[in-house]
């Protein structure tokens, strides 16, 4: 969590600061796009290497990775030469730290608990990192204007520490899929990819998270956008923002492990897909700040119960042996998310953030919608078997 919470901050500030120096809400969103972009190209590596090798190894190597380029980037600020090329380069290689070890992050659960543990470990787990997405950012929004930016850079860089520590500190997890990821990397990723699509319920899970990625996911890069130019708060009013968001995030985790198997899935994600919809939507056309702080409540919630229940029943219905190939997968998907802001950060620069976002945020619900008509017409036809 401390990680994620960490990273998710370098996001929001590195956003603040290119705003500062281009003034392009084009140049905000490539930041998240420069650090997604090697998800499309590493995370099924990723996926592979977590039921090769030893996950905790991997994740280890990862974190020291992103706390050594946050010190790094911490010190260009210190010494007052950060230029665009500066953040997005860290952000690309943080992108491709992340990509290699996610699957091994998320996959290592499966070892430390048992089998009657698994949906609450894997609920917990989903709802750390959803929640460190809008958390990280509300800290940091809420330390900016107290800190300024490169000390709340060097506060981000210090909360990698910790999970430093406690990996380390971990047991040596030993897990089946060692042993039965046989043959070549290419020919796993290819296993990977056949079981996921091979699966209806699999299928319709990617093409929910999907629709949630391009479309509210990307909502975080342009919030500087909003906060200095549509809302007129600047900095302090930012933090504000993000800390609503993360505070909707955090009451929608919670929420989303208590409420347990007693609502199906596929319901659970229409409701959260189109009130995320909704209120991202209405938080773009609001010109009132204590209703977009609000809505961006709202949409936090939504978006971060939505993810967590995509996640939870993705390693549930996936076995072991093959679970760190198919996590790869969805995080393949994640990793679309620059097409998202990129095309939220070009609309924005064409005819507003405000209509940009409104117009994205419908397309999404139209989405939604129809992955789950489909859903519920095809999978009755299917004989999945779930693990």
């Amino acid at each position: 969590f401390t990680t994620f919470t960490g990273f998710n901050m370098q996001m929001l500030i590195r956003g603040w600061v290119m705003y500062d120096l281009t003034h392009s809400p084009f140049m905000v969103t490539m930041v998240t796009a420069a650090m997604m972009m090697p998800m499309l190209f590493l995370s099924l590596i990723g996926g592979a290497m977590a039921d090769r090798v030893d996950r905790k190894t991997v994740t280890i190597v990862s974190d020291v990775s992103l706390l050594i380029s946050f010190l790094g980037l911490f010190a260009i600020s210190v010494a007052g030469i950060m230029a665009p090329w500066h953040i997005l380069s860290v952000s690309m290689i943080n992108g491709i730290a992340f990509s290699l070890a996610v699957s091994s992050r998320q996959s290592l659960i499966s070892g430390l608990v048992h089998r009657e543990q698994l949906r609450t470990a894997v609920g917990l787990s989903a709802t750390t990192y959803n929640s460190a997405q809008i958390i990280g950012p509300a800290i940091g929004g809420a330390m900016l204007p107290l800190l300024g930016p490169t000390w709340t850079l060097g506060t981000s860089a210090i909360l990698v520490i910790p999970a430093v520590i406690l990996y380390s500190s971990l047991e040596p997890i030993k897990h089946t899929s060692v042993n039965s990821a046989q043959g070549s990397i290419i020919e796993n990723v290819k296993a990977g990819l056949s079981y996921t699509f091979k699966m209806s319920s699999l299928r319709f899970l990617m093409l929910g998270a999907m629709v949630m990625i391009l479309t509210v996911g990307p909502f975080q890069s342009l919030m500087p956008v909003f906060a200095e130019d549509v809302l007129n708060v600047g900095a302090g009013g930012l933090g504000v923002l993000m800390l609503a968001a993360g505070v909707g995030a955090l009451i929608g985790s919670i929420s989303v492990v208590a409420i347990g198997d007693s609502v199906g899935h596929e319901k659970l994600e229409l409701i959260f897909g189109l009130s995320a919809a909704a209120a991202l939507a209405s938080f773009a056309l609001s010109p009132w700040y204590p209703l977009s702080i609000v809505m961006v409540g709202i949409t936090g919630f939504s978006a971060t119960s939505f993810m967590v229940v995509n996640m939870t029943v993705v390693q549930l219905s996936t076995p072991d042996y093959i679970r760190g190939r198919v996590v790869s997968v969805r995080f393949l998907v994640i990793g679309l998310m620059p097409l998202g802001a990129l095309t939220m950060g070009f609309a924005a620069e064409s005819f507003g953030a405000p209509a940009a976002v409104a117009i994205i945020a419908g397309i999404g619900a139209v989405g939604f919608t129809l992955v789950q008509i489909a859903s519920r017409i095809l999978q009755p036809a299917q004989t999945d078997t779930k693990s």
